[in-house]
């Protein structure tokens, strides 16, 4: 009866979570887990401190009036408890956890394209730390309690700001207030940092990113496209060189300079193929690792605060495979490795 209870819990489940994500809600798993919880554990606390303590009166009595104890099988028949619902209730300890879990402290995170190759690979499982930024409420993402602020360099999870149902793992590159510039040309990021979270427009610090000499990497190639049979096509390796600003971390780029400065979604003047950002209030502007193959803050704007998940942390499992492609292997030395 109980596996039986089990597929028909999983089938409303599902048919729940489908509904939800139809309407693009950005926790639709969040909410599921919720309300799994709050069911089961109302049947908990109702067996728990109302149907037990009556069976056990119950079962008193009747002990009392036939002089002996009753057995087991004798006691099923008295006040029996439905099996569904006991099975759904036990359930309740197991997600409470698991909603806290999940919640408050850490969640798994796939990646699902190559955006931050070579950092992050495709088929890399990470632990996203939650309460880095600040404990939120797991629906509408309200801080509860202030923990910290995503510093320069750091790479985060966020809901997509054009599609919320969709998590985005970038790279933090300006905070509040900074001017970010993007040379298409040259490649090179230059951050004028904020003062006291707004513009800086005198005696301002200005930091001009470094690279090393790019070297080929034969072990990547970026993805061009499909042919028509919807088959992936891929292009050259791309050239991998250190980046060198507020934290030095490894990037690609494509072997030439790529013209996309007409699909930028840039707040300032474009000249000499140099793109300029200032970073409103309670945003943040990101990018991908892999600079030419990489849909961020240049192209769709900034990142509110309100939509970050967490912090990027540690890779606790690395499968070897392509986009959208089933898993040829395991990648062993990336197991349990810190994300910088």
């Amino acid at each position: 009866m109980s596996n039986f209870f089990l597929i028909l819990l999983l089938v409303a489940g599902f048919g729940v979570w489908k509904v939800l994500d139809y309407f693009a809600l950005p926790n639709t798993f969040s909410i599921l887990l919720i309300l799994l919880t709050v069911i089961s554990g109302a049947l908990w606390c109702y067996y728990r401190f109302t149907v037990q303590p009556q069976r056990a009166r119950q079962i008193a009595r009747a002990e009392q009036r036939s002089g002996k104890a009753l057995s087991d099988e004798e006691k099923t028949k008295i006040e029996p408890i439905s099996e569904g619902g006991e099975f759904l209730s036990s359930l309740f300890p197991v997600l409470a956890f698991v909603l806290i879990l999940r919640s408050f402290l850490f969640e798994p995170f796939q990646i699902p394209s190559s955006s931050m190759e070579p950092t992050l690979r495709i088929g890399d499982f990470l632990v996203v730390k939650k309460y880095a930024y600040g404990i939120k409420d797991p629906v509408f993402q309200n801080t509860i309690i202030e923990t910290g602020k995503p510093e320069r360099g750091d790479i985060i999870v966020f809901k997509a700001p054009l599609q919320p149902s969709v998590d985005y793992i970038k790279r933090v590159v300006g905070a509040p207030g900074d001017k970010v510039q993007y040379n298409e040309y040259t490649r090179q990021l230059t951050l004028t940092y904020a003062k006291d979270g707004q513009e800086c427009h005198s005696d301002c610090e200005t930091k001009i990113f470094s690279y090393t000499e790019p070297k080929e990497n034969p072990d990547f190639q970026f993805l061009i496209g499909r042919d028509h049979k919807g088959e992936y096509l891929y292009g050259p390796s791309p050239l991998e060189t250190t980046e060198t600003g507020d934290v030095s971390h490894q990037i690609h780029w494509y072997p030439e300079p790529i013209s996309e400065g007409f699909r930028y979604k840039a707040y300032r003047s474009q000249s000499n193929y140099v793109t300029e950002w200032v970073v409103p209030e309670g945003h943040y502007f990101v990018m991908g690792d892999n600079r030419n193959n990489s849909e961020d803050s240049r192209f769709w704007g900034f990142v509110p605060e309100k939509n970050i998940v967490g912090k990027a942390t540690y890779i606790w499992l690395s499968l070897d495979k392509k986009q959208d492609q089933w898993p040829t292997g395991v990648r062993f030395e990336r197991f349990f490795t810190e994300i910088k």
